[in-house]
């Protein structure tokens, strides 16, 4: 500061000392004068250095001018204070884009809100759920774009504690979690924040539905049970026959009970274990044993033949691909009417991959209920499925062996036609069948 004012002042003493001079030599007029001028002369300065700054001022993208003296420092330390906001404003500018980078490519949909809930800004997530464009949108009350009550309502309320679930406007197949948080910088701006719990939404839907059919299907064996109990209670000579008779009921629904639990306990462990101990399985042997099987259940009702390709084996767990197998093997007899035919085939597929098809002639199975064959308890028919003694986790436990084997459940089935269920593995899956060991030659004697 004493700087500032030193130059200045020593302007003027040295101009007043230079004008008492020329005053004592030429008279008081003429040092008059001369400081008169010299004054003018510096107050022209000052003006000049000032309209330049002002000219500056107008077009501040220009570089300062340079200037001497006290000037000179302020058009120092005023590019310097230029310099500096320019950084800081590139640094927002680069922190700004790249905050928008970062959240356009979040999942959750990010919408920006004016004090009058006018759309400045939103992500890409966002123009999917609520159906927006900025080109189009932006600038828009997004009250007049998304055409929903609730959503109104719950927006003009601007409680920032309150969650509002809606079916996306955009897409209606999702369900999405809404929420408002307000931007700490402009109190009159906030963020609008949709969530996507579809998946969540579908879990919680397979969750209940999953106890609901337990329930249901545990529900009639035990109430079988508990009926003939409590009529075995009340007689007092129990008939010998029809106690026998009912002693077969009672194991059957017991059996019933069982498979149900085991079919559970199966799925439990192959969703909870996700190691697969891998071993060569002998599938073209494991095909004959599924046909002598399959022959024997049906008891010459079908046509039953079998094809294996003897070069391909399969790496996996012999006891999970068995149950697999012999899964489709069973559902294509259960569900042929008597005088269908049934095919096995274990082959090779052009791709390299190797595949387990079970085709049967049976009556098909429509389009619509192809998709959801493998959900639990997921039945085409109820009532024949339970007469058939199904528990309805069957498909699924063997979707979920084939996926640990690195495979896929194909279906392919015609209404009146019949069906085909195939187990897909890669070719990293299929191995050479052993080699087996050479009789070695007897050793000759030793020479004498």
């Amino acid at each position: 500061m004493l700087a500032f004012w030193w130059r200045p002042l020593s302007f003027v003493a040295l101009l007043a000392f230079f004008s008492l001079f020329i005053g004592a030599i030429l008279g008081r007029v003429s040092g008059l004068v001369v400081l008169s001028i010299g004054l003018g002369w510096g107050l022209f300065l000052h003006l000049h250095q000032l309209a330049r700054l002002y000219a500056w001022l107008g077009k501040p993208g220009r570089s300062l001018p340079n200037a001497e003296g006290s000037w000179g420092e302020v058009f120092y330390r005023l590019n310097k204070l230029v310099r500096s906001h320019l950084d800081a404003e590139h640094r927002v500018s680069a922190e700004l884009e790249q905050m928008q980078q970062a959240t356009g490519s979040l999942p959750d949909g990010v919408v920006i809100l004016d004090g009058h809930n006018s759309i400045l800004w939103l992500n890409n997530a966002a123009q999917g759920m609520f159906g927006l464009r900025p080109e189009r949108d932006i600038g828009q009350f997004v009250s007049y774009l998304v055409r929903n009550s609730r959503f109104n309502e719950w927006l003009v309320a601007e409680d920032y504690n309150q969650t509002l679930t809606l079916t996306a406007p955009g897409a209606q197949e999702k369900t999405l979690v809404l929420r408002l948080v307000p931007l700490s910088r402009e109190p009159q701006m906030k963020m609008l924040i949709a969530h996507d719990i579809t998946e969540i939404t579908r879990l919680e839907a397979v969750r209940r539905d999953f106890v609901a059919n337990v329930s249901h299907e545990l529900r009639t064996p035990v109430t079988v049970i508990v009926g003939f109990l409590e009529t075995f209670a009340e007689m007092d000579q129990p008939d010998p026959v029809q106690f026998k008779q009912h002693i077969a009921l009672l194991r059957e629904q017991s059996d019933r009970i069982r498979r149900l639990v085991d079919d559970l306990l199966t799925l439990a462990r192959l969703e909870g274990d996700s190691e697969v101990s891998d071993e060569p399985v002998n599938v073209p042997s494991l095909v004959e044993r599924l046909l002598g099987e399959a022959r024997g259940l049906s008891h010459g009702q079908h046509e039953i033949t079998a094809e294996a390709d003897g070069r391909a084996w399969l790496l996996g767990s012999e006891h999970e691909i068995y149950s697999a197998f012999t899964n489709l093997v069973s559902n294509a007899v259960r569900y042929t009417p008597p005088g269908g035919r049934i095919r096995l085939r274990w082959l090779e597929r052009e791709d390299g991959g190797v595949e387990f098809a079970v085709t049967d002639s049976g009556e098909g199975i429509e389009p619509q209920h192809i998709p959801r064959l493998t959900e639990r308890f997921y039945r085409v028919d109820r009532g024949r499925s339970r007469a058939s003694g199904g528990t309805g986790l069957g498909l699924a436990i063997v979707k979920h062996i084939i996926q640990r084997h690195q495979g896929r459940l194909r279906i392919e089935s015609t209404v009146g036609k019949g069906s085909t269920f195939a187990a897909c593995f890669p070719h990293e899956r299929l191995i050479p069948p052993p080699v087996a060991p050479s009789v070695d030659a007897e050793p000759q004697a030793d020479a004498a």
